[in-house]
């Protein structure tokens, strides 16, 4: 069987919608601090977030910037939850002390790196509601087509702005970006179709 953009196209979808989920398990359990419930959860991520990065090689041969928006976002994901489970326990939850104080820059750059993943995303799902856009022969999937554009801007804007101003804007960005992520699934798979 050969691989193809459509195939990849299933597989970003998937590790995409992945990705929303358990960051909404997170938010519900409470994950924020403790390692029991937060480490399983970025594990998950991480291994989704690579999977986005390493087929976005697939999806640039047919649209360069989408491809490239989602490698962006793999990657700064993977560094992100990288960081999470590598160096949060270490630095800032483990033990009796207070946090050391390298705790809190690398908390920052963690979460810097999750809005710009965020905001590479909202670029991918911006490009793929346009095409849709473009493309729907009129109804529902012209409709959708626009929804998953304005989401997309609205996760680009937000999360470029939590670039900008830090660990306030987290809840607002994040929810953006997650249902960003699920959309821009959808119209992924509507878009590029086996014949790509």
């Amino acid at each position: 069987m050969k691989f193809d953009t459509s195939h990849a196209a299933h597989l970003i979808a998937a590790a995409l919608v992945v990705t929303a989920v358990t960051q909404l398990v997170y938010v519900i359990l409470g994950g924020g601090g403790n390692s029991h419930i937060a480490y399983p959860i970025w594990r998950i991520e991480t291994l989704s977030a690579l999977v986005v990065a390493l087929f976005s090689f697939v999806i640039i041969k047919r649209n360069a910037l989408v491809g490239g928006s989602f490698a962006v976002a793999g990657i700064f994901n993977v560094i992100q939850t990288g960081m999470g489970l590598t160096m949060f326990y270490q630095l800032g939850y483990g033990g009796e002390t207070p946090p050391n104080d390298v705790f809190f820059p690398v908390l920052r750059m963690s979460f810097f790196l999750y809005f710009a993943a965020k905001a590479a995303t909202g670029v991918a799902a911006i490009t793929l509601g346009m095409e849709l856009w473009q493309t729907a022969d009129g109804g529902v999937w012209r409709n959708v087509g626009l929804l998953v554009g304005l989401v997309g801007l609205g996760a680009l804007l937000l999360n470029v702005a939590a670039m900008m101003l830090g660990l306030g804007v987290v809840p607002f960005a994040g929810a953006v970006g997650a249902v960003a992520a699920v959309v821009t699934a959808v119209a992924l798979i509507r878009v590029i179709k086996p014949a790509d």
